[in-house]
């Protein structure tokens, strides 16, 4: 039955509200009433792109089931805001793509959304790795599946290194040789954006410290001794310009040549690379500390899907979330927009269609490699309160002649606070 709502993607992503699609010019079909009469609702955030390709992917599965799908879509901002005023309300949509940082948020105890595991007959859990639903989990729930994993990456242009007669860098010190060679041309080894610079350092400082960030309740723990470590190591990338100044720093700098490298997260770079057209870009090696006890980087899913502990229609929602996680049609039809998948079925698909080449799958892979000794991100480490306090206060130190001991206190005594 497909819709006959008018796509005017222009004006949608210039909301700030979810908008919405329900099905308009019914027609006759072999449907049974019962069937004609079950509809579930599914929310998500995007642009264009994932909006066509969401919309034909339930256009499909209301032709195979007979389940009606009303569609609520929007821009980040207004899906986030909205999906606040819905999960509070109890009115949220039966099906919801979320971030991983909305379980904690609204599920501490894990009774927030729908018990996956309860579903298992409608979903097809063994297509998903054990270590990749537990990000779902909480209090023995499955709460949400991931659609693809994520994390930071490092990639590099290593047609520029090979022209200072370097290989792709594998330690943190190569980045301090690379950068002995490339600075007499005012080329950088790394352009890091603001988040990803403090996730760098903060593996550097985990690795040298053999501690966490945070501690099993999901708090802050670092000293203020590690916070004078993860200053002066970023003095000293800063000082022999290893890093572009954070604020000039962004993904267009690898693509125009004035920096060798760029950390950011693996979702979404292939597309970013279309216009590089001087170098071949691979993924670097974490980089590691000798003896380093802790590698020091953390992973978390893309997105997930979760389903509403509210709904009417579990069963029917299930077999929605099935379909946009495990079915060929939706793999195809989102190819890796929200990244490699994570669901074995769907990457399947995707490997066999030729569609599984390229930086994002390459990045994934050694992620995937290296699961186990990653950590599952904490959502307090994403949050500006966190890395854009470091980030902002650090600038203190490296430019305006600020102590270490001051800069790294203040920074202490803004995380620290609220206890």
């Amino acid at each position: 039955m497909k819709r006959n709502c008018k796509r005017i993607l222009s004006c949608l992503l210039s909301l700030s509200i979810l908008s919405s699609c329900t099905p308009l010019n019914k027609t006759e079909s072999s449907e049974s009433p019962e069937e004609s009469n079950t509809q579930i609702s599914l929310s998500w955030w995007g642009d264009d792109q994932r909006v066509n390709y969401t919309m034909d992917a339930v256009d499909i599965f209301e032709e195979k089931t007979g389940i009606n799908v009303e569609c609520k879509y929007g821009v980040w901002n207004g899906y986030k805001n909205r999906q606040n005023i819905f999960m509070y309300s109890n009115e949220e949509p039966d099906v919801m793509l979320i971030n991983f940082d909305w379980i904690s948020k609204y599920s501490p105890d894990g009774y927030g959304f729908y018990d996956l595991y309860k579903l298992s007959d409608e979903i097809d859990l063994s297509n998903f790795d054990d270590n990749i639903l537990q990000y779902g989990v909480v209090g023995g729930m499955l709460n949400a599946l991931p659609t693809a994993m994520n994390s930071n990456a490092v990639f590099i242009n290593k047609t520029l290194y090979e022209k200072y007669g370097l290989d792709v860098p594998q330690t943190w010190d190569d980045y301090f040789e690379a950068a002995k060679l490339m600075r007499e041309d005012g080329v950088y080894p790394l352009a890091i954006g603001d988040k990803a610079l403090f996730f760098f350092l903060l593996a550097y400082c985990e690795q040298s410290t053999g501690r966490t960030a945070c501690n099993e309740n999901g708090e802050l723990q670092l000293t203020l001794d590690e916070i004078k470590l993860m200053l002066s190591f970023y003095k000293k990338m800063k000082d022999e310009k290893v890093i572009m100044p954070v604020n000039d720093s962004s993904f267009t700098k690898i693509v125009s040549g004035e920096a060798a490298g760029t950390m950011r997260w693996i979702s979404g770079t292939q597309s970013l690379l279309e216009n590089m057209k001087n170098g071949e870009v691979v993924v670097a090696p974490y980089p590691r500390l000798e003896g380093a006890k802790s590698l020091g980087w953390y992973a978390k899913p893309a997105t997930m899907y979760a389903i509403s502990e509210n709904t009417d229609h579990p069963e029917e929602a299930a077999k929605l979330l099935d379909f946009l996680l495990n079915s060929e049609e939706m793999a195809l039809l989102q190819k890796t927009e929200k990244g490699i998948p994570a669901s074995k079925a769907a990457k399947q698909y995707l490997d066999k269609n030729g569609e599984l080449e390229g930086i994002d799958n390459d990045a994934t892979e050694q992620m995937l490699a290296i699961q186990s000794e990653m950590r599952p991100m904490v959502p307090i480490l994403e949050s500006e309160d966190v890395y854009g306090v470091f980030i902002d206060d650090a600038a203190y130190y490296l430019y305006a002649g600020v102590s270490l001991e001051e800069t790294a206190q203040k920074i202490y005594n803004q995380w620290y606070a609220k206890k």
